[in-house]
């Protein structure tokens, strides 16, 4: 799956998505959607009255932005050469229609050379002289936000959350070394026992504190790679709700007037209500406890949850 501010797509969902927005947007025009039955002929559908066609990609998986360019690359230039090679068939599909435009339209776009290929390859078209191709034929680049007024209006019907993002959410990558969030970890831990400070094994027990603590925080980056790869659109629900909540653990750290164990309690326990109350069924009290856990054993390693 690949994950967009949008939400998290493959092929047949991102195309599902699109042929919703297509009918939607380009009623006037009489869209046409063109199933892949018996073949993929390069469009997946047209309007009949502009002669616009469209295509649709989005990756299976996420790819670091160089691979990305040259999978989006080869798809323009694979489907645009369908133009040619099954000529009759789209001969006979689209009657009298003459394609003016070939819009590709995937997720996102982060390179300009893109549009440099498919300016050199709308060249190419316009060589081949096909008879469903008029003299201005043009390829052009859409990505998602093209569509994003339909993509809210189909959400909105479906009974979804509308998404306001400008990329998909992400938790922070940590960067530090590991001694210093087990430093924070250690320091923290004696200020949530400073009632205990006086028992004569105040230590052990910062250490016992200390050593789970310390084993949440190393257990939550695997735990929410495991979410992401076996539930992306639940995963991207997760960690929109958690880069939120994170915005008032900071500023509450920074008003706090209580005890830290008072003020931990109430980070870690504000987060589990919020999470088994906004994305359940997928997280029962069970999972929003441990997400609780986990993140709030992160916000002190990394300090986004400090007691002054």
């Amino acid at each position: 799956m690949f994950a967009t501010k949008f939400g998290a797509f493959n092929g047949s969902t991102w195309e599902g998505l699109c042929q919703q927005v297509f009918k939607r947007k380009y009623q006037a025009e009489c869209y046409q959607q063109m199933h892949a039955s018996p073949g993929d002929y390069g469009i997946e559908g047209y309007t009949v009255n502009t002669g616009w066609a469209f295509q649709c990609y989005c990756p299976e998986k996420h790819y670091e932005r160089t691979e990305l360019y040259e999978k989006q690359r080869d798809k323009i230039t694979e489907d645009l050469r369908k133009l040619k090679d099954y000529q009759k068939e789209l001969e006979a599909r689209l009657g009298s229609t003459k394609l003016s435009r070939w819009v590709f339209v995937t997720p996102e776009i982060d390179r300009n050379a893109l549009l440099q290929h498919a300016k050199t390859k709308e060249a190419e078209v316009r060589g081949w002289n096909l008879p469903f191709v008029t003299d201005d034929f043009t390829v052009l680049l859409h990505d998602g936000d093209h569509y994003l007024v339909e993509i809210n209006e189909i959400r909105t019907a479906s009974g979804e959350a509308l998404v306001f993002d400008d990329s998909a959410p992400v938790l922070p990558v940590l960067t530090g070394a590991r001694e210093q969030y087990e430093q924070n970890v250690h320091r923290k831990s004696g200020y949530r026992l400073a009632d205990k400070v006086q028992k004569p094994d105040f230590q052990a027990r910062v250490q016992q504190l200390s050593q789970r603590t310390i084993e949440s925080f190393l257990e939550a980056d695997g735990y929410f790679r495991r979410i992401s790869s076996t539930s992306p659109t639940t995963y991207l629900k997760l960690v929109r709700l958690i880069n939120e909540y994170e915005q008032s653990v900071i500023e509450t750290s920074a008003t706090w007037s209580g005890t830290a164990e008072e003020l931990t309690t109430k980070v870690r326990e504000g987060l589990a209500k919020l999470v088994s109350e906004d994305l359940s069924p997928e997280f029962d009290m069970a999972n929003a406890n441990k997400v609780a856990r986990l993140m709030t054993a992160r916000w002190l390693a990394v300090c986004e949850l400090d007691y002054g």
